[in-house]
């Protein structure tokens, strides 16, 4: 497996938010703003080397075109949105803390358990280096803006989401070439479901998630045909074991990021500006299975190539 990813996948935590860098060397550039005039309230989510800050610190509840403004050489530079519910402060959304402490992140990663409530809260997902732009729902509550990673040294920020927390988002979808719609069952297995024809170029793509776990998607591209099976095995190589790779082992200088939908929870859906080349896509999901000893999701089905039309 390469060695970053196999670092949290036996951890088994809700880790591997942000793998971009080991998925990609060079990220498409970024394109206009599909999102511009929807007329929707905006907000700015600014990343730095030294934290990330975001425009206001109290807005109404309601559906919000989110800008990522990156001002860090970080290609895993992303931000998202958690509800915090009783009992958890912001310093649970990173190990800024524990850090500042002294504490530094466990070698085989921190106990999953301190994870686990992220699976039961809400997540609205959010914007990244990948792709700056992204629409999401924000109901009502104190929200924690994370590095989309609980073991990032980034704290997060603090946003108050007014309102009613039981009152539903009113608000018209923005227009979506692409639907990609998360399935499965914890335990069981998930996948992705493409509606749409991708194209080249950027496109706003719809990230539903109708199964019973957090997703994210990593939309990645290689500029030869691939396989599955060759997606598989380059993510399961580990160099470090000083194995021979296989004669077929996928580059990974050549490997680009077409776009990255942050983590979501179930029954949440979010909007995102994706840029593809002609060819192949990969999509992938790490988010470890709870109910599969930590299994990643990609390794549950949850992963899938898609042609890219010219």
């Amino acid at each position: 497996m390469n060695q970053r990813l196999q670092t949290y996948v036996v951890a088994g935590a809700l880790a591997l938010l942000t793998p971009l860098a080991a998925l990609a060397q060079e990220a498409t550039p970024a394109a206009s703003d599909p999102f511009a005039d929807l007329g929707l309230p905006e907000l700015t989510v600014t990343y730095t080397d030294s934290g990330i800050q975001v425009d206001q610190s109290e807005i109404p509840a309601g559906r919000y075109h989110v800008h990522f403004v990156s001002e860090s050489d970080n290609p895993d530079a992303a931000a998202g949105f958690v509800r915090l519910p009783e009992g958890k402060t912001l310093d649970d959304l990173s190990w800024a803390d524990e850090t500042a402490s002294g504490t530094p992140v466990p070698e085989m990663g921190p106990d999953p358990a301190s994870f686990a409530w992220l699976f039961e809260t809400y997540v609205a997902g959010g914007a990244s280096a990948a792709s700056p732009d992204a629409v999401v729902d924000l109901p009502a509550g104190e929200y924690g803006v994370w590095s989309d990673d609980p073991t990032a040294l980034t704290a997060a920020p603090g946003l108050t989401v007014t309102g009613d927390a039981a009152t539903p988002i009113a608000a018209a979808d923005p227009e979506a070439a692409v639907t990609i719609i998360e399935q499965g069952a914890g335990g069981k297995g998930f996948t992705f479901q493409v509606d749409g024809g991708i194209t080249a170029g950027p496109q706003i793509v719809k990230i539903v998630n109708a199964s019973d776990q957090p997703h994210l998607v990593i939309a990645g591209q290689y500029p030869e045909p691939i396989t599955i099976d060759q997606l598989q095995g380059w993510l399961m190589f580990d160099p470090s074991t000083g194995a021979t790779p296989p004669p077929n082992l996928l580059d990974d200088s050549k490997i680009t990021t077409a776009g990255y939908a942050p983590a979501q929870s179930a029954g949440t859906v979010q909007w995102v500006v994706m840029n593809f080349t002609p060819g192949q896509t990969f999509l992938v999901c790490f988010i470890p299975d709870p109910l599969a000893n930590g299994v990643p999701h990609a390794f549950e089905g949850m992963i899938e190539l898609v042609d890219v039309a010219s």
